[in-house]
């Protein structure tokens, strides 16, 4: 069965040279290889995804990761294998569009059905079938690493 073709919009960045790649950016990722003009990088987030994983009841086979953007940790959680389906839930279309993309890129695309819109809406009136199922993971979106140092005095 063939997957759906994803329409990614210019915000969905793609970078085929690690020099481009903005400093905040690459302070966030691990590149282990660059092969085939792409650059194929491994996401610093394996380790949350192995700890959800570990600390879950085992009668937990779906989780829900309530703000999946880009697809970091949503692709860790596929790549685990210890979860039976992925239910993704974005806000921002840009974003989801590249978790999408990304998901694809890493083979994991099937195991995940994405959603876009608000979180509490999507839980409340679409997932709730799923709630005795389901481990909900949340880590919201924080800025990057740009917005990591302590605001400064402007004196």
């Amino acid at each position: 069965m063939p997957t759906e073709d994803i329409c990614i919009t210019e915000a969905c960045k793609h970078y085929e040279d690690v020099r481009r790649v903005p400093w905040d950016i690459k302070k966030s990722f691990i590149f282990p290889n660059l092969s085939k003009d792409t650059i194929d990088f491994e996401l610093d987030i394996t380790t949350k995804a192995q700890h959800v994983a570990e600390g879950a009841p085992a009668s937990k086979t779906v989780l829900i990761d309530c703000f999946a953007g880009v697809g970091g940790n949503t692709i860790a959680f596929a790549r685990s294998g210890r979860w039976k389906r992925i239910y993704a839930i974005e806000k921002d279309e840009d974003a989801m569009l590249c978790g999408k993309h990304n998901a694809r890129l890493y083979g994991v695309d099937r195991l995940i059905s994405w959603f876009h819109g608000d979180c509490f809406d999507i839980i409340k009136n679409e997932l709730k079938p799923l709630d005795q199922h389901s481990v909900v993971f949340a880590s919201p979106p924080w800025g990057g690493q740009s917005t990591a140092s302590p605001i400064q005095a402007p004196y």
